[in-house]
């Protein structure tokens, strides 16, 4: 990375579903079996098919998102294509929030509601185009890199409960 790069990024963070990944990946292992049994050669492209899905999925939950703190707002990555980009001057709040199992996993949402989420833990971003859920497996960091971004100082937390941050712009 070039030495002017550097200077933009504020901090990284990984959150992956390598859990997830082998789940996917054991759930498309059944099917993958009982279509190359069948014996012709339709069967075994659908093999191969499902086969090279069920790589690509596996591949990207196992490198998960990749969170990029830049001077200018927030990069969300994933295997190295930019899914997001949450400008500074767009972010009006955030605040740490439980994510429940039935909002399911990966990529979600609908309109202008996006979550990048493998965990039960999520950092809300309210921005004046809509909602952002990141997930992570500790939400603080987060919190932090986005107090970096931002400009604004987190109050400090008591032990056990979830800090409700607003961005100062």
């Amino acid at each position: 990375m070039s030495d002017a790069f550097q200077t933009h990024l504020l901090a990284e963070e990984k959150h992956s579903g390598r859990v997830w990944s082998l789940i996917i990946l054991l759930a498309l292992l059944g099917p993958m079996i009982a279509v190359s049994i069948v014996p012709s050669p339709a069967g075994h492209w659908a093999a191969v098919l499902l086969g090279v899905v069920a790589i690509g999925i596996f591949a990207m939950a196992w490198s998960g998102f990749q969170y990029r703190f830049l001077r200018q707002g927030v990069e969300v990555r994933m295997v190295g294509f930019r899914l997001r980009s949450i400008p500074k001057q767009s972010i009006v709040s955030y605040s740490i929030e439980p994510w429940a199992l039935i909002r399911g996993y990966g990529i979600r949402g609908i309109g202008s509601t996006r979550a990048y989420v493998w965990c039960n833990q999520v950092v809300h971003i309210k921005t004046s185009n809509g909602d952002i859920f990141l997930g992570h497996n500790d939400p603080a960091r987060i919190v932090r890199d986005l107090d970096m971004v931002t400009g604004s100082r987190s109050a400090p937390v008591e032990k056990g409960q979830a800090p409700s941050l607003h961005a100062e712009n």
